[in-house]
């Protein structure tokens, strides 16, 4: 929720309410049709003043106002997050989307039944399962965001050519050494100057393309972290056991993802993702996606 407003957002509200603006306009209106407005405006105006702020200082306005606001934030936020998922989720091939899904399904006996009556006995088990539920959407968020990373570290790996790279900077080595290495001559000063940045972007290149292998074998690792971990809690919620041990083993291991995230964020200029896109969506509250 979001938090207090300030006293001008208050005034701002109370000002802007149809039936003050009414009341106001109609106020102005009798004190000119009167014909003393000299007399009867100012009188208008102190009243408009005494209005706004006694209703701008009433808690009850500031919190349904902090509500009301509060609760159109949220409905924004889960619409940008609605729309993040669906782009990462969709830009995916038909396999990595049914290797999503699978994760998802496996994770669906974690998700809340629904919602219980506070003053119940299983009150205390739904808070658990809600707590539960925030930290597996956290990791098939992640699990998400390593499938994506993946698939456009394979799109650059497949779209660049290592023998043409390892050639020019071969080949540009072997050009340097043959330029004469005592001439004081200014067009091979050039040359020289020229062949040497050449083998700098190649040699630039070649370790961006071992950078890029690293990371990929790093996603693949962590993208298999992650789904023997859901497994494993998802194993765990069938057989019954301890709600409380599975929440901290869910919080546990979506602690282990921070570094996770960090790393990915690291590869923006790879995947274009972001800090803004560490908040996870409410995945397991989701209905399932299918490629149309």
């Amino acid at each position: 929720m979001a938090g207090k407003a300030d006293f001008l957002t208050y005034l701002k509200a109370v000002f802007r309410n149809r039936w003050n603006l009414l009341f106001l306009a109609g106020g102005v209106a009798a004190s000119f049709v009167s014909g003393a407005p000299s007399f009867f405006l100012p009188l208008v105006a102190a009243a408009e003043v005494a209005f706004l702020t006694a209703v701008a200082t009433n808690p009850r306005f500031q919190r349904a106002l902090d509500s009301q606001t509060g609760a159109a934030e949220a409905e924004r936020t889960a619409a940008t997050m609605q729309r993040r998922f669906n782009q990462l989720f969709f830009a995916l091939a038909s396999e990595a989307q049914e290797l999503f899904n699978q994760m998802r399904r496996r994770c669906e006996v974690l998700r809340p039944s629904g919602p219980q009556d506070p003053t119940s006995s299983d009150a205390h088990l739904d808070g658990f399962a809600q707590s539960q539920a925030a930290g597996v959407n956290k990791l098939l968020w992640v699990y998400l965001k390593l499938l994506h990373t993946k698939a456009t570290l394979d799109h650059f790996l497949r779209t660049t050519d290592e023998d043409e790279i390892v050639n020019l900077e071969q080949t540009t080595r072997l050009r340097l050494e043959a330029l004469p290495k005592e001439s004081s001559d200014e067009l091979t000063a050039k040359k020289r100057h020229s062949l040497e940045d050449t083998l700098a972007t190649a040699t630039a290149r070649r370790e961006n393309l071992k950078r890029a292998k690293e990371n990929r074998e790093f996603v693949e690792l962590e993208l298999e972290r992650i789904a023997a971990k859901l497994t494993a809690l998802s194993e765990m919620a069938v057989n019954r056991q301890d709600p409380e041990r599975i929440t901290s083993e869910v919080d546990d291991v979506a602690r282990s993802v921070e570094g996770t995230e960090q790393a990915i964020n690291e590869l923006q200029a790879f995947t274009g993702l972001s800090k803004e896109d560490e908040q996870a969506p409410p995945i397991l509250a989701m209905p399932q996606r299918v490629r149309a």
